[in-house]
């Protein structure tokens, strides 16, 4: 963890860190034979081989359990849980890492149902950043809780790394990673060669990528919170007979953005026959086929929940900003 101590000492300063990382990438391109030499269970930049021989050359200790440096620019981690079970049966669990965004976290939910599908006896535990920064949302956590494919959700205080994001500083989360679990940051690619972040997370714990890219899995209770249930009772009675439901969300936390024709579209969507509802401000509130929801009151996943009952009775439709509803 030496070189992760030096890393932080060095970003600290944006342009000092750009000239550190720069220097990082070019003497690992410049010494390209120079290799890290890592457990079996992880690989840097190169996938697992399906069947391959494993053997392990490296003690099996504290350090084998977690990824050994920071990543170089561009580039990535692929895991194998195989091969780690495979020369150590003592592995106790895995604890999966996030430092990421609500929209991110959804991607990551279609891998991580299918991971536990493939470990079902082995413990997972989630570890969220606690800070809400360009990289990292603590409300993930509180997605992770409702999550039945995890066993406890712990919060770290962790910082961005200026230049890479996978370089994260996570290292706060290990205070509370039991001895014996594998710490696993949740890693994906992006960008024009990949052809889908869903097919990236797959790849990236060797599992079979699916051939059609899967939905977002949700989890929601059997019965709907009271926020939700009120809610839905008082949509169902003003949307009754509309021609659907148009649900609003036309801001951005992280730009400040906010939609400067708010009340102009929600008439216009009115006038045409709906209803409309929406969680940012500046709608026709005195307007009967308007509805402004707190989203205060309401969790994520119960907004979710509430979108997810209501497409089951009206035609529902989602104007927003940004990807987090669209998946509900």
């Amino acid at each position: 963890m030496q070189e992760y101590k030096v890393r932080n000492l060095m970003c600290a300063n944006r342009e000092v860190c750009v000239c550190y990382e720069t220097l990082r990438w070019l003497m690992h391109k410049i010494f390209f034979f120079v290799r890290t030499h890592t457990p079996v269970w992880y690989r840097f930049d190169k996938k697992h081989v399906p069947g391959a021989p494993v053997r392990e050359t490296l003690p099996v200790n504290k350090e084998w359990h977690r990824i050994k440096r920071p990543l170089y620019r561009h580039e990535h981690v692929f895991y194998d849980l195989d091969k780690a079970l495979a020369v150590n049966p003592n592995v106790k669990g895995v604890a999966l890492i996030f430092f990421m965004g609500i929209g991110d976290y959804l991607y990551t939910t279609p891998m991580l149902a299918a991971l536990k599908k493939k470990y079902p006896n082995l413990p997972f535990h989630a570890h969220v950043g606690a800070k809400f920064d360009r990289n990292n949302s603590p409300l993930v956590g509180k997605l992770l809780e409702e999550n039945p494919h995890f066993d406890k959700v712990f919060y770290f205080e962790g910082t961005r790394h200026p230049l890479i994001w996978k370089n994260y500083d996570y290292s706060a989360a290990f205070e509370n990673i039991p001895d014996g679990f594998l710490a696993v940051p949740v890693y994906y690619e992006y960008g024009i060669n990949v052809p889908h972040r869903v097919t990236s997370l797959f790849e990236t714990f060797s599992l079979p990528a699916p051939k059609d890219v899967p939905s977002p899995v949700m989890y929601f209770p059997q019965t709907p919170a009271p926020v939700v249930a009120e809610t839905l009772e008082a949509v169902r009675a003003k949307a009754k007979g509309k021609k659907g439901i148009v649900f609003l969300q036309l801001d951005s936390r992280g730009s400040n953005y906010v939609y400067p024709h708010m009340r102009a579209l929600a008439e216009g969507l009115i006038a045409e026959g709906y209803f409309v509802m929406s969680v940012t401000k500046g709608g026709p509130v005195e307007n009967a086929d308007y509805m402004e929801i707190d989203i205060k009151k309401f969790s994520i996943n119960q907004t979710w929940h509430l979108l997810s009952l209501l497409k089951a009775e009206f035609a529902l439709y989602v104007i927003d900003v940004n990807s987090v509803f669209w998946a509900a």
